[in-house]
């Protein structure tokens, strides 16, 4: 039930989304789905936190090894199993005050793991003092995110066998533009 949960609200979204549907998509009775679920949030809810990969600390010890690691995470999270719900999520947040309200977990563990990896490599002077880390993750997620939605589907299957190259280009350049402009 989970499962079909988590592929209906990555097609349709929050508004698409509600225990009817995700009954017959599970092939159960809408009676076994209200037993256990008393609303459609509580349902994704459940999905979200059972289902979802929540991101493990990373410290590799040093920046380029944490931002590749944190970038990979971040690339599969928008092209795996559940990619879909990701792209739905960033949507939907903003417009329901629902899903924030389970999603935004998620994402403050998100920026907290991102800042801690930034702050850990000024700290080691990997990095100048100067460095902003909601800067750096914006250009690092937010480069992620238009890849993954703006590749045309012919050219999909490319850009899945060539993720390491772009995602060590990508952590390259936020590097060495952060070093260049704050030194």
């Amino acid at each position: 039930m989970l499962s079909a949960a988590l592929a209906l609200y990555g097609r349709a979204g929050w508004q698409g989304f509600n225990l009817d549907a995700v009954a017959r998509g599970a092939e159960v009775s809408k009676d076994a789905m209200y037993r256990r679920w008393k609303s459609r949030d509580a349902l994704l809810a459940d999905a979200l936190r059972e289902r979802w990969t929540w991101v493990a600390a990373i410290d590799t010890g040093t920046i380029r090894d944490d931002l590749l690691a944190l970038t990979a995470r971040t690339f599969e999270t928008f092209t795996g199993a559940y990619g879909e719900v990701a792209l739905q999520l960033r949507a939907d947040v903003r417009r329901f005050a629902d899903v924030a309200a389970f999603a935004d977990p998620y994402r403050a563990m998100m920026v907290q793991q991102g800042r801690a990896i930034v702050r850990r490599a000024i700290a080691r002077g990997e990095l100048p003092a100067r460095a902003n880390p909601g800067v750096i993750l914006d250009l690092l997620v937010g480069g992620v995110v238009n890849h993954v939605i703006s590749t045309p589907p012919p050219l999909r299957e490319r850009m899945l066998a060539e993720v390491d190259v772009f995602i060590t280009m990508i952590v390259d350049v936020v590097l060495q533009g952060t070093r260049s402009v704050l030194s």
